[in-house]
């Protein structure tokens, strides 16, 4: 079974005020151990850029069952669970110290041309193809986000962010734990006061790059329900965010 597990110690710069992992260090963790496991099928980021291509994720989906505290370390676990002609899902495990699930999800990527960003079918690369085994085949419905328009006319705080160079990552827009960090920090203390994030979901819609400027919009649905949504100056969404406290 085609499955990559990789330990790391958590940092103080991955905990919340409640001495918590946040939910933008499960995803940079995430995107590591996928990397990684890309990389030893040599199809890692920079294997794949020297065929003219490049990884992009369009989902992240997390449920938390409880998150560890610094000091301490999470083991990471992925396996690509479906192959579709297009894109592949990736599913993932985190377990704590002492190797109990403390949360778990998919994702969703693509291949893309470096300089079109056309989409390449994940299913004529033989070496991606090489690394998915049909015995972790999991079934993916789609999660109900609220359209662009929906954010529009729900929009609760607002706030506005120049993006810097410093939030850009090697594939030189804005890197994906700083869109997490940037939509999260719209959310009001007082809505989330005495409640635990339990889940998390996030579709990247478009890249963002040094020198643009993000509106990040927050609604609170009630029931601990929130939305948010990063838009550019011309309205078109970058990314929009589901988030559920309990």
């Amino acid at each position: 079974m085609k499955r990559y597990r990789h330990v790391y110690s958590l940092t103080l710069a991955d905990i919340d005020p409640e001495n918590r992992m946040t939910p933008g260090a499960v995803l940079c963790y995430y995107q590591d151990t996928i990397a990684r496991f890309l990389a030893e099928g040599r199809v890692g980021p920079f294997d794949i850029k020297e065929e003219g291509l490049v990884w992009m994720i369009n989902e992240f989906h997390c449920r938390f069952n409880g998150l560890p505290s610094w000091p301490g370390i999470v083991q990471m676990e992925v396996f690509l669970s479906e192959l579709s002609t297009i894109r592949i899902y990736v599913d993932y495990l985190v377990r704590d110290v002492r190797g109990q699930i403390v949360a778990r999800g998919t994702s969703v990527w693509v291949l893309a041309d470096e300089h079109s960003r056309r989409m390449v079918p994940c299913r004529s690369h033989p070496r991606v193809v090489a690394l998915y085994d049909e015995q972790n085949f999991v079934p993916h419905a789609r999660f109900p986000f609220p359209s662009g328009s929906d954010a529009e006319t729900v929009r609760g705080q607002c706030l506005q962010h120049t993006v810097s160079s410093s939030e850009t990552d090697f594939n030189g827009h804005m890197s994906n734990r700083d869109y997490v960090r940037l939509a999260l920090s719209t959310i009001s203390p007082s809505l989330i006061e005495g409640r635990t994030i339990r889940e998390f979901h996030v579709r990247f819609q478009q890249e963002c790059h040094t020198g643009e400027t993000l509106s990040c919009s927050c609604h609170d649905n009630g029931a601990g329900h929130i939305d948010l949504s990063l838009n550019k100056s011309d309205a078109s969404t970058v990314c929009l965010i589901a988030t559920v406290w309990e």
